[in-house]
């Protein structure tokens, strides 16, 4: 049972990766893409691609410096309802758009090497068949992932750009570890 849940969430993810790497290649060529979430700097550890900084007070020994306050926190399972509940319109996630969201949860996925162009992530748990949390670090936090482990409850947070496709689980960018597996 397990195993299928596996497959089942690995297809799904792959699905929603592919529509948002066509979509976000379709955007760089009308001029709308988020440039500025390309320019991240190497050695920054913001969850965003704002520079801005400020002290977060979470989990001081695990929190990474300079990790910004999140515009919203809530559970992976919240965050995923609000994407995913039947009937939600572009215009109901826009809140959510070019934001910092922290995202507390379950370890359900973890991959921590590059596959390809696709960074390594971590899904957090959420109610359905294919649903949850997406988390994908940038390269300079792939260390960070050594924090998380499989069904334990953690704090992660990312940055959810303006490619927001309504009724289909989140997908958060440039992610850091609050708090490490308990």
């Amino acid at each position: 049972m397990k195993r299928d849940n596996l497959v089942l969430s690995l297809a799904s993810l792959s699905l929603v990766l592919a529509v948002g790497l066509g979509c976000n290649s379709l955007s760089k060529l009308s001029g709308n893409g988020n440039a500025s979430a390309n320019t991240n700097s190497t050695t920054s550890n913001t969850a965003s691609p704002s520079n801005t900084s400020a002290s977060n007070t979470n989990s001081a020994s695990t929190t990474a410096p300079n990790v910004e306050k999140a515009d919203f926190t809530m559970t992976s399972e919240q965050l995923d309802q609000e994407f995913t509940r039947k009937g939600v319109k572009d215009s109901d996630l826009e809140k959510y758009s070019n934001k910092t969201i922290a995202v507390s949860g379950r370890v359900e996925m973890l991959v921590k090497e590059k596959k390809g162009t696709t960074q390594p992530w971590v899904t957090l748990a959420a109610p359905g068949l294919g649903h949850g949390v997406s988390c994908y670090f940038d390269d300079e936090n792939v260390k960070q992932m050594d924090m998380l482990k499989e069904d334990a409850m953690v704090k992660v947070q990312g940055y959810q750009d303006s490619f927001i496709v309504p009724e289909i689980s989140p997908m958060l960018k440039h992610c850091v570890v609050l708090e490490g597996a308990k």
